[in-house]
């Protein structure tokens, strides 16, 4: 499905169109599950702190002056509610079955195996990353996969930008000796 620009949406909405907030949810759900699941460490939290966030977003979209972009705004609700149920919660585990994709089938044996060598390491990335401080995974997300830019994180989190330097280098030092010791583990375990 292509989407339209986010003002398109947040302007059909502040009309009344709530097909239009339907849009802008799937188009922004998957960014907003992932940022509450590198913080909470937890896909049923993190979901539900995603749909909690829309839901505030609902209710409060009429605030939003486009002063900034949607997605920054959605990602602070996202960043704030996560934090909140981490406080609430104090659990830090993840379950690797939900970490799953669905996957064409691949006609050839050569796919097969690159398919395979992308989800290992895929799940090996995600083990690190869920043993990181949810600081720290949240500020790697935010930059790296989301490709938000310093300024941006600073106003999703309220961390100064010399903070966010130092969490996006301690974040990068310590995901290398997660993925090192993950990797490690792995290469055991498969002998």
């Amino acid at each position: 499905m292509k989407y339209k620009a986010d003002s398109e949406y947040i302007l059909a909405i502040k009309k009344g169109d709530r097909k239009a907030f339907g849009s802008l949810v799937q188009k922004h759900q998957s960014y907003a599950y992932t940022l509450a699941l590198r913080i909470l460490k937890n896909p049923e939290d993190a979901k539900e702190a995603a749909q909690d966030s829309f839901i505030k977003i609902f209710h409060s979209i009429h605030k939003f002056q486009e002063k900034s972009a949607f997605k920054t705004w959605l990602y602070k609700i996202v960043y704030h509610e996560s934090l909140g149920r981490l406080r609430k919660n104090k659990k830090h585990f993840v379950s690797l079955e939900d970490f799953q994709e669905d996957h064409t089938e691949y006609m050839d044996y050569q796919s097969g195996l690159e398919l395979l060598e992308e989800n290992d390491r895929k799940t090996i990335i995600q083990l690190a990353l869920n043993n990181l401080k949810p600081a720290e995974s949240a500020i790697l997300t935010l930059y790296y996969l989301d490709e938000q830019s310093i300024k941006e994180i600073e106003e999703i989190t309220d961390f100064t930008e010399s903070n966010i330097k130092i969490l996006l280098h301690r974040g990068r030092k310590n995901l290398l000796k997660e993925l090192n010791k993950t990797h490690h583990k792995e290469a055991i375990r498969t002998l």
